[in-house]
């Protein structure tokens, strides 16, 4: 058996021009089918420009709440003295501290940004560090999605009113290959996400990531022809979450 439906997720669209540079070329001359904006970074910009190139680039939204400064100015619960994200070794004790509305301020500014540069709502909601699927954050991640219609990654799947689940592989490590890949696609799964961070390593993307050099073995793999070739050999589909259906 074999996946049917494939949709290749790159995080961290935005965030330096190298790993977006990097998702841009895999998605243009491989196989990248989607990936998620960040909207506090710093190539925010240029990633929305690039993406407007690029009409079948599915774009989420990849909410922030370890990286950067916040959208919005005066949250006391998840800010440092000098109004800053904090990290997320600054939760000693989990995110109990964070104040349920504040965030829910943030991420819902977060997405009203996404809406009003790309000029459109974002394919599905993820987050960074997958902050959102922490069970103090479900209430908050509940209403917007509710809000605003989305497809949410959560655990590993696709979750909410949509009629297929989507089971996620997670492509991270130092030890790729694009056997590793083919492995996971050879397995009977109706639809699996593979999510990654391809990117070229620029200065910034080696200072601000301490998961660099793989980043460029993930790209090469997959913009392989390898790859490629096998995905269209063995009739998978390649897809967007914009794909998903919900259920009537």
């Amino acid at each position: 058996m074999m996946v049917k439906k494939l949709i290749i997720n790159a995080d961290d669209f935005g965030m330096t021009e190298g790993m977006t540079k990097g998702i841009i070329d895999s998605h243009a001359d491989g196989v990248v089918t989607s990936t998620t904006l960040m909207m506090n970074a710093l190539f925010t910009e240029y990633a929305v420009r690039q993406a407007v190139k690029y009409p079948d680039l599915g774009v989420g939204i990849h909410l922030t709440l370890t990286y950067g400064r916040p959208l919005v100015a005066g949250a006391k619960s998840f800010t440092d003295l000098e109004g800053n994200f904090l990290k997320i070794a600054d939760y000693p004790d989990g995110f109990t501290q964070i104040d349920p509305q504040e965030l829910y301020i943030e991420w819902k500014a977060q997405l009203e940004l996404f809406i009003q540069m790309m000029g459109k709502l974002p394919t599905h909601i993820d987050s960074h560090h997958h902050v959102h699927c922490d069970p103090h954050h479900h209430d908050v991640i509940a209403r917007l999605v509710s809000e605003y219609d989305l497809p949410l990654r959560a655990g590993g799947k696709v979750v909410d009113h949509y009629e297929s689940t989507v089971l996620m592989l997670d492509f991270y490590g130092e030890d790729l290959t694009v056997s590793s890949m083919t492995n996971e696609l050879e397995k009977d799964i109706e639809i699996l996400e593979v999510m990654c961070h391809p990117a070229y390593l620029d200065q910034v993307t080696y200072d601000l990531s301490s998961y660099n050099l793989p980043r460029m073995k993930e790209m090469e793999i997959l913009r392989s022809k390898e790859l490629r070739e096998f995905i269209l050999r063995n009739e998978i589909e390649l897809i967007t979450f914009a794909d998903l259906k919900k259920r009537s």
